[in-house]
């Protein structure tokens, strides 16, 4: 990519006090900076919050049984069906968190 492409410009923006609150509680709540959640939405993309710390305890539970299932399975098969639904279930929720 060219440097003059990548080379920032500064802009000045006024918001009233509701809407300066309003970005920063949304960006705060994304892990972003200000500029940084207004550059996401320039590009068309909407940021998510970041998920809360029950999300990574939830999502560290369903690993640890989907690798007790996979050690299982050498002695029960059927246990990689079960190993197939875990791994959707953990892409839904990825998809959602």
């Amino acid at each position: 990519m060219n440097k003059e492409n990548n080379k920032k410009v500064r802009i000045k923006v006024h918001l009233s006090e509701e809407e300066n609150e309003k970005l920063k509680r949304c960006a705060a709540a994304c892990g972003l900076s200000q500029s940084e959640f207004i550059r996401q939405l320039c590009k068309g993309k909407t940021p998510k919050p970041k998920p809360e710390k029950k999300f990574w305890e939830v999502m560290n539970a369903l690993y640890n049984v989907h690798n007790g299932f996979q050690k299982c399975a050498k002695y029960e098969p059927s246990a990689l069906e079960i190993c197939k639904e875990i791994e959707r279930l953990i892409l839904d929720l990825q998809e959602v968190g």
